[in-house]
């Protein structure tokens, strides 16, 4: 999760499954969830395939340069949120994994980071928040850097083992900002 300065906004999907996802085929989308809202507010449906252990990028268009050579996907629309918007993971509707709680504003951002915060999740976590509505808690699972942290997105490694990685991909890096931008 990459919420950076201006659009410096990304989401990076893991797939640890032990195969390849098509992500077509497995009617995989994003959705944002804006404000505390308990209705989508914007939604992409996700085509390609990831391979096992690699990941899936999808950033805005005016990301900085870093940001958009790692991008597989570019969506102005679903990631232009902001540290207290959840973003949801769904595969032919069912919940796959979520970063925040649908249906609640948390104020600036979610207990444990998210506004000018890059998160990664924590290479211990093998399976994604199927629970899109129980308390958020970013510091449970996911680690912080730095505003602007871009290194790291474009892979993840696990300590998960043996091929015994999340049933379906899950969001790994997430990053935004609104410093300076009114992007509600």
């Amino acid at each position: 999760y990459i919420e950076g300065s201006s659009f410096n906004k990304a989401i990076e999907v893991y797939n640890g499954t032990g195969g390849a996802v098509d992500l077509a085929a497995g009617n995989y989308t994003l959705e944002l969830y804006s404000n505390g809202s308990a209705t989508v507010s914007q939604s992409v449906a996700l085509s390609g395939t990831i391979t096992n252990g690699d990941v899936f990028v999808l950033a805005n268009s005016q990301a900085d340069p870093a940001i958009l050579d790692a991008t597989d996907l570019v969506s102005n629309a679903v990631i232009n949120f902001n540290g207290d918007d959840a973003v949801v993971l769904r595969k032919g509707g069912t919940v796959v994994d979520a970063f925040g709680q649908i249906g609640f504003d948390p104020g600036s951002q979610w207990t444990g980071g998210g506004q000018d915060d890059t998160l990664r999740r924590n290479q211990a976590v093998c399976a994604g928040d199927t629970n899109a509505e129980d308390a958020f808690d970013a510091s449970t699972e996911w680690d912080s850097f730095a505003n602007n942290t871009f290194d790291g997105l474009g892979s993840h490694t696990t300590t998960c083992g043996g091929g015994s990685g999340p049933a379906d991909p899950v969001i790994n890096e997430f990053s935004a900002s609104t410093t300076g931008l009114d992007v509600e």
